[in-house]
């Protein structure tokens, strides 16, 4: 399975952004200086560094949910950090019982085409008006099948958005993004609530290493 450890920013000028945005593109777990390194939270940071790689995915649900769980007990008014699990395409989850959030256009399970709710990243005013009436045309017909989280529900519509925003800036470069949009994808999110009982004690999966 494929799962991820978020919490509600990555980028600071999203705060405030309504509906808060709950797709691939916010922040993983980071080091908590001020506690030592024997400490729960740093064995769990240490796991995660070995676990997550470049994509910062992890398998460990018991450990996933323990190590949000620590951390949202020290943070103090902000968005808290939850697990999701990921499928791609229109794969269903493979967690029993995962909540459906919506389709993100993701690259890598990080970056995301959604998290500014499809504006441009250039000033409307300097585009071609070819390209500014494309543009305008993409936004009418595919803001309105945002959900009201701001992915979209359905996955022809979500895939059809992707191809549409990677043709549009083949006419005009960075329209959207910098790079290759070819290779963002659809992603489907799901949260996921509670460790079933079937997982193994984290604190006894620490001890023994595993």
């Amino acid at each position: 399975m494929k799962r991820l450890i978020l919490d509600g920013y990555r980028n600071p000028r999203l705060r405030g952004h309504c509906p808060p945005y709950p797709g691939t593109y916010r922040a993983h777990p980071t080091h908590w200086d001020e506690l030592a390194d024997h400490n729960e939270i740093h064995q769990l940071f240490f796991w995660f560094l070995e676990e997550s790689g470049e994509l910062g995915m992890v398998r460990d649900l018991g450990k996933a949910l323990r190590f949000a769980e620590l951390w949202n007990a020290r943070l103090k008014e902000e968005r808290p950090f939850e697990v999701m699990e990921v499928a791609d395409g229109d794969a269903p989850s493979e967690k029993s019982g995962g909540h459906f959030i919506g389709f993100d256009l993701s690259l890598g399970y990080n970056n995301s085409l959604l998290s500014w709710g499809l504006k441009l990243s250039v000033a409307t005013n300097q585009l071609a008006e070819p390209v500014r009436e494309l543009c305008d045309l993409l936004r009418r017909h595919y803001a309105p099948q945002l959900n009201g989280q701001g992915l979209f529900q359905n996955c022809e519509a979500a895939s059809g958005c992707l191809r549409s925003i990677t043709a549009l800036q083949g006419l005009s470069p960075n329209l959207f993004e910098g790079g290759d949009l070819r290779e963002f994808r659809r992603v489907g999110l799901y949260t996921v609530a509670s460790r079933p009982a079937s997982e193994p004690d984290t604190m006894q999966q620490l001890a023994t290493g595993r």
